[in-house]
């Protein structure tokens, strides 16, 4: 073992190593990272493993590369702050709120949690209202069923771990409920909220599909009852899909332009 690896300590290493397998994203192998770090293939073996195993990192490769994990994604993502999701939703979220004459908004997945980054209103008599960085219950919210119906059981398990509301006589909190209700999103493409949070209220939304198949985001839009779950339904949850398509385009380059700084910030 070097002096270098002594003075950095343990989770020193896991950093470096850490490191590595961002800035050589799905390329980096056992042989490389022992190399690079003059480390025996059997330490770093195991702090790649221990990576790993806390979903900061991924095989690769059939397993015989890394690359960075799950977790580490949603970190980069939940630390970014919200005004370049402002500037490049806006646009799109207007187009649609204009054209459907009902609150649009989008929202983010932070941890567990599913926050609403950016909403317009339109000016009408009888409208919903959502405010920006209220968390949306994920047991209620479509928007938040619409994000935690693509992630893994983990994450699933651990937003279902916290508080959940009993809001109104529609609201439901059981977990087996809840799990079933996920499916349902998954297998139609988009999920509701009818009387769940606000009595008379409803709300449909979509996920946003990143380019690399990740969900962080889903759009949604809310009103009175009468209007949303009506016969237009159909064409709203379309011309949600639409506008997510949309989304995706700029908030996957979006993704691209954070990781990146984020590497350069790490070489310097």
């Amino acid at each position: 073992m070097t002096a270098k690896n002594v003075s950095v300590g343990p989770l020193g290493r896991y950093i470096e190593v850490l490191e590595l397998v961002a800035a050589f994203r799905g390329s980096l192998t056992l042989a490389d990272a022992s190399s690079m770090l003059d480390m025996p293939k059997t330490t770093a073996h195991r702090l790649l493993k221990g990576l790993v195993k806390a979903g900061l990192a991924k095989d690769a490769a059939g397993g015989r590369s890394y690359d960075i994990g799950e977790r580490l994604v949603r970190l980069l993502h939940a630390s970014a702050d919200d005004g370049w999701l402002v500037a490049l939703a806006e646009p799109h979220l207007r187009a649609v709120t204009e054209a459907s004459a009902e609150t649009c908004y989008l929202t983010r997945l932070l941890g567990s949690r599913v926050v609403v980054a950016v909403s317009l209103t339109p000016d009408v008599r009888w409208r919903g209202h959502i405010q920006p960085g209220v968390d949306m219950p994920v047991n209620a919210a479509a928007t938040a069923k619409a994000i935690m119906a693509y992630q893994n059981e983990a994450l699933v398990a651990e937003a279902l771990s916290h508080p959940l509301p009993m809001l109104t006589v529609n609201t439901r909190n059981d977990h087996a409920w809840i799990k079933e209700e996920l499916a349902e999103v998954r297998r139609r493409g988009y999920a509701t909220c009818v009387g769940e949070i606000d009595d008379g209220l409803a709300a449909i939304a979509v996920p946003i599909v990143l380019s690399d198949g990740s969900v962080f985001h889903s759009l949604g839009m809310t009103g009175p009852l009468q209007r949303i779950m009506n016969d237009r339904l159909g064409e709203r949850i379309a011309a949600l899909h639409e506008t997510a398509a949309n989304l995706t385009k700029v908030l996957s380059i979006g993704s691209r332009i954070l990781e990146r700084d984020a590497q350069q910030l790490r070489s310097v």
